[in-house]
Protein backbone atom coordinates (compact mmCIF):
# COMPACT_ATOMS: atom_id res chain seq x y z
CA UNK A 1 0.00 0.00 0.00
CA UNK A 2 1.37 3.41 -1.02
CA UNK A 3 1.05 6.22 1.54
CA UNK A 4 1.38 9.97 1.08
CA UNK A 5 2.51 12.95 3.15
CA UNK A 6 -1.05 13.90 4.11
CA UNK A 7 -1.45 10.52 5.80
CA UNK A 8 1.82 11.02 7.65
CA UNK A 9 0.65 14.40 8.94
CA UNK A 10 -2.68 12.92 10.04
CA UNK A 11 -0.78 10.20 11.88
CA UNK A 12 1.37 12.67 13.83
CA UNK A 13 -1.60 14.93 14.56
CA UNK A 14 -3.31 12.04 16.36
CA UNK A 15 -3.23 12.81 20.09
CA UNK A 16 -2.93 9.11 20.91
CA UNK A 17 0.26 8.57 18.91
CA UNK A 18 3.50 8.48 20.91
CA UNK A 19 6.64 9.29 18.95
CA UNK A 20 8.74 6.55 20.57
CA UNK A 21 7.69 4.15 23.31
CA UNK A 22 11.26 3.07 24.00
CA UNK A 23 12.36 5.96 26.21
CA UNK A 24 15.75 4.33 26.86
CA UNK A 25 16.43 4.61 23.14
CA UNK A 26 15.19 8.20 23.01
CA UNK A 27 17.52 9.16 25.86
CA UNK A 28 20.48 7.44 24.16
CA UNK A 29 19.73 9.27 20.89
CA UNK A 30 19.60 12.63 22.64
CA UNK A 31 22.88 12.02 24.47
CA UNK A 32 24.57 11.02 21.22
CA UNK A 33 23.39 14.22 19.54
CA UNK A 34 24.18 16.50 22.48
CA UNK A 35 27.86 15.45 22.43
CA UNK A 36 28.10 17.25 19.07
CA UNK A 37 26.61 20.57 20.22
CA UNK A 38 28.97 23.23 21.64
CA UNK A 39 28.10 25.78 24.30
CA UNK A 40 26.63 29.01 23.00
CA UNK A 41 25.22 27.41 19.84
CA UNK A 42 22.27 28.71 17.89
CA UNK A 43 20.32 25.52 17.20
CA UNK A 44 17.50 24.62 14.84
CA UNK A 45 15.69 21.54 16.12
CA UNK A 46 14.00 20.55 12.85
CA UNK A 47 11.08 18.20 13.45
CA UNK A 48 11.31 18.66 17.21
CA UNK A 49 8.26 16.49 17.87
CA UNK A 50 7.28 16.54 21.52
CA UNK A 51 10.41 18.42 22.54
CA UNK A 52 12.19 15.58 24.31
CA UNK A 53 15.49 16.41 22.65
CA UNK A 54 14.84 20.15 22.75
CA UNK A 55 14.66 19.98 26.53
CA UNK A 56 18.28 18.83 26.76
CA UNK A 57 19.63 20.92 23.88
CA UNK A 58 18.20 24.07 25.51
CA UNK A 59 20.04 23.13 28.73
CA UNK A 60 23.42 23.55 27.01
CA UNK A 61 24.91 26.77 28.42
CA UNK A 62 24.13 29.94 26.42
CA UNK A 63 22.28 28.00 23.72
CA UNK A 64 19.35 29.39 21.72
CA UNK A 65 16.97 26.84 20.22
CA UNK A 66 14.41 27.28 17.46
CA UNK A 67 12.22 24.19 17.72
CA UNK A 68 9.95 23.58 14.74
CA UNK A 69 7.60 20.84 13.60
CA UNK A 70 4.89 20.35 10.98
CA UNK A 71 2.43 18.84 13.46
CA UNK A 72 0.29 21.14 15.60
CA UNK A 73 -0.30 18.26 18.02
CA UNK A 74 3.42 17.55 18.51
CA UNK A 75 4.11 21.27 19.10
CA UNK A 76 1.36 21.43 21.70
CA UNK A 77 3.05 18.61 23.61
CA UNK A 78 6.44 20.30 23.17
CA UNK A 79 5.07 23.59 24.53
CA UNK A 80 3.93 21.83 27.70
CA UNK A 81 7.30 20.10 28.16
CA UNK A 82 9.32 23.27 27.50
CA UNK A 83 7.27 25.71 29.56
CA UNK A 84 9.51 28.32 31.14
CA UNK A 85 12.44 27.88 28.75
CA UNK A 86 13.12 31.47 27.70
CA UNK A 87 15.81 30.41 25.20
CA UNK A 88 13.41 28.24 23.16
CA UNK A 89 11.21 29.49 20.32
CA UNK A 90 8.53 27.12 19.01
CA UNK A 91 7.13 27.43 15.49
CA UNK A 92 4.99 25.36 13.14
CA UNK A 93 6.81 24.84 9.85
CA UNK A 94 6.13 22.63 6.83
CA UNK A 95 9.55 22.07 5.29
CA UNK A 96 7.93 20.95 2.04
CA UNK A 97 6.23 24.31 1.61
CA UNK A 98 7.46 27.88 1.65
CA UNK A 99 9.05 29.06 4.88
CA UNK A 100 11.54 31.61 6.12
CA UNK A 101 13.96 30.80 8.91
CA UNK A 102 17.42 32.10 9.79
CA UNK A 103 20.57 31.27 7.82
CA UNK A 104 23.02 31.55 10.70
CA UNK A 105 22.53 28.37 12.70
CA UNK A 106 25.59 26.77 14.26
CA UNK A 107 23.84 23.41 14.49
CA UNK A 108 20.75 21.89 12.90
CA UNK A 109 19.33 18.75 14.47
CA UNK A 110 17.16 16.31 12.53
CA UNK A 111 16.12 13.54 14.92
CA UNK A 112 13.89 11.00 13.19
CA UNK A 113 12.38 13.84 11.15
CA UNK A 114 13.57 13.28 7.60
CA UNK A 115 12.50 9.62 7.62
CA UNK A 116 8.91 10.89 7.73
CA UNK A 117 9.29 12.26 4.20
CA UNK A 118 8.02 9.47 2.01
CA UNK A 119 10.14 10.07 -1.11
CA UNK A 120 13.91 10.31 -1.57
CA UNK A 121 13.42 13.37 -3.78
CA UNK A 122 11.62 15.16 -0.92
CA UNK A 123 14.37 14.20 1.50
CA UNK A 124 16.97 15.62 -0.89
CA UNK A 125 15.08 18.91 -1.18
CA UNK A 126 14.82 19.37 2.58
CA UNK A 127 18.43 18.32 3.15
CA UNK A 128 19.67 21.08 0.84
CA UNK A 129 17.34 23.62 2.43
CA UNK A 130 18.62 22.71 5.89
CA UNK A 131 22.24 23.03 4.80
CA UNK A 132 21.48 26.49 3.38
CA UNK A 133 20.39 27.64 6.85
CA UNK A 134 23.76 26.83 8.44
CA UNK A 135 26.69 29.15 9.03
CA UNK A 136 29.71 28.37 6.81
CA UNK A 137 31.22 26.31 9.64
CA UNK A 138 27.89 24.90 10.85
CA UNK A 139 26.93 21.25 11.24
CA UNK A 140 23.87 19.16 10.37
CA UNK A 141 23.28 16.41 12.93
CA UNK A 142 21.13 13.72 11.29
CA UNK A 143 19.88 11.04 13.69
CA UNK A 144 17.89 9.05 11.15
CA UNK A 145 17.08 5.52 10.04
CA UNK A 146 19.65 3.45 8.12
CA UNK A 147 18.69 0.71 5.66
CA UNK A 148 22.06 -0.97 6.18
CA UNK A 149 21.54 -0.87 9.93
CA UNK A 150 18.13 -2.47 9.54
CA UNK A 151 19.56 -5.23 7.33
CA UNK A 152 22.48 -6.06 9.62
CA UNK A 153 20.29 -6.24 12.71
CA UNK A 154 17.75 -8.41 10.89
CA UNK A 155 20.57 -10.71 9.75
CA UNK A 156 21.47 -11.22 13.41
CA UNK A 157 17.83 -11.82 14.32
CA UNK A 158 17.52 -14.38 11.51
CA UNK A 159 20.56 -16.23 12.87
CA UNK A 160 18.70 -16.41 16.21
CA UNK A 161 15.48 -17.66 14.59
CA UNK A 162 13.68 -14.31 14.96
CA UNK A 163 11.47 -12.51 12.46
CA UNK A 164 12.85 -9.32 10.86
CA UNK A 165 11.85 -5.94 12.29
CA UNK A 166 10.25 -3.99 9.44
CA UNK A 167 10.51 -0.26 8.81
CA UNK A 168 7.23 1.38 9.82
CA UNK A 169 4.80 2.46 7.10
CA UNK A 170 5.35 6.19 7.63
CA UNK A 171 9.15 5.99 7.45
CA UNK A 172 11.60 5.97 4.56
CA UNK A 173 15.05 5.02 5.86
CA UNK A 174 18.24 6.25 4.22
CA UNK A 175 20.67 4.24 2.15
CA UNK A 176 24.01 5.11 3.76
CA UNK A 177 25.96 5.22 0.51
CA UNK A 178 23.31 7.13 -1.43
CA UNK A 179 23.04 9.72 1.33
CA UNK A 180 26.76 10.39 1.76
CA UNK A 181 27.32 10.46 -2.01
CA UNK A 182 24.49 12.96 -2.47
CA UNK A 183 25.83 15.26 0.25
CA UNK A 184 29.41 15.01 -1.05
CA UNK A 185 28.26 15.93 -4.56
CA UNK A 186 26.85 19.17 -3.15
CA UNK A 187 30.01 20.01 -1.22
CA UNK A 188 28.89 18.81 2.21
CA UNK A 189 31.47 16.46 3.71
CA UNK A 190 30.70 13.72 6.21
CA UNK A 191 32.49 14.77 9.40
CA UNK A 192 31.53 11.75 11.47
CA UNK A 193 29.19 8.80 11.79
CA UNK A 194 27.97 7.33 15.08
CA UNK A 195 25.53 4.65 16.13
CA UNK A 196 23.75 2.83 18.92
CA UNK A 197 24.57 -0.66 17.73
CA UNK A 198 25.23 -1.93 21.25
CA UNK A 199 21.73 -1.02 22.39
CA UNK A 200 20.03 -2.37 19.27
CA UNK A 201 21.90 -5.67 19.34
CA UNK A 202 21.20 -6.27 23.03
CA UNK A 203 17.55 -5.17 23.09
CA UNK A 204 16.39 -6.17 19.58
CA UNK A 205 18.64 -9.20 19.14
CA UNK A 206 19.95 -10.85 22.28
CA UNK A 207 17.08 -10.31 24.71
CA UNK A 208 14.31 -11.34 22.26
CA UNK A 209 16.26 -14.52 21.46
CA UNK A 210 16.24 -15.44 25.15
CA UNK A 211 12.90 -14.03 26.25
CA UNK A 212 9.86 -14.24 23.99
CA UNK A 213 7.14 -11.63 24.19
CA UNK A 214 6.31 -8.03 23.24
CA UNK A 215 8.68 -5.16 24.00
CA UNK A 216 8.54 -3.82 27.54
CA UNK A 217 10.80 -1.52 29.52
CA UNK A 218 13.10 -3.41 31.89
CA UNK A 219 16.38 -3.12 33.79
CA UNK A 220 18.25 -4.97 31.02
CA UNK A 221 17.28 -2.28 28.51
CA UNK A 222 18.18 0.53 30.88
CA UNK A 223 21.64 -0.96 31.35
CA UNK A 224 22.00 -1.57 27.61
CA UNK A 225 21.43 2.15 26.96
CA UNK A 226 24.28 3.32 29.20
CA UNK A 227 27.49 4.87 27.92
CA UNK A 228 29.45 2.26 29.86
CA UNK A 229 27.97 -0.61 27.84
CA UNK A 230 28.58 1.31 24.60
CA UNK A 231 32.21 1.82 25.61
CA UNK A 232 32.69 -1.84 26.54
CA UNK A 233 31.14 -3.29 23.37
CA UNK A 234 32.11 -0.53 20.97
CA UNK A 235 29.77 -1.61 18.16
CA UNK A 236 28.98 1.95 17.06
CA UNK A 237 27.13 1.92 13.73
CA UNK A 238 27.14 -1.88 13.40
CA UNK A 239 23.61 -3.28 13.91
CA UNK A 240 22.33 0.28 14.51
CA UNK A 241 18.93 0.89 12.89
CA UNK A 242 19.40 4.58 13.66
CA UNK A 243 22.65 6.39 12.91
CA UNK A 244 23.95 9.87 13.55
CA UNK A 245 25.47 11.43 10.45
CA UNK A 246 27.35 14.70 10.99
CA UNK A 247 27.66 16.79 7.82
CA UNK A 248 29.68 19.99 7.53
CA UNK A 249 29.16 23.02 5.36
CA UNK A 250 32.34 23.69 3.45
CA UNK A 251 33.42 27.25 2.65
CA UNK A 252 33.43 26.40 -1.07
CA UNK A 253 29.81 25.21 -0.96
CA UNK A 254 28.79 28.32 0.99
CA UNK A 255 30.46 30.69 -1.51
CA UNK A 256 28.98 28.92 -4.54
CA UNK A 257 25.47 29.53 -3.18
CA UNK A 258 26.16 33.23 -2.61
CA UNK A 259 27.06 33.88 -6.27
Amino acid sequence: MVHNQAEVLDYWNNEEVESMKDKNLVAAEIRLISHQIPEGAKILDAGCGEGEGTLLYSSIPESVVHAVDFSETRLKKAKERLAGRANVVLKQVDFLGSYLLANDYDVIVSQRFLINLMEWELQQKVLLNLMAMLKPDGKLLMLEGSRQGVDSLNDFRAACGLEPIPVRWHNLFFDDVLLTDFMAQHGYPLLGQYGLGDYFLLTRGVRPALEAGPYSDCEFDRLAATDRIAHLLGLGVKFSRLKLWVFGKSELAARSREV
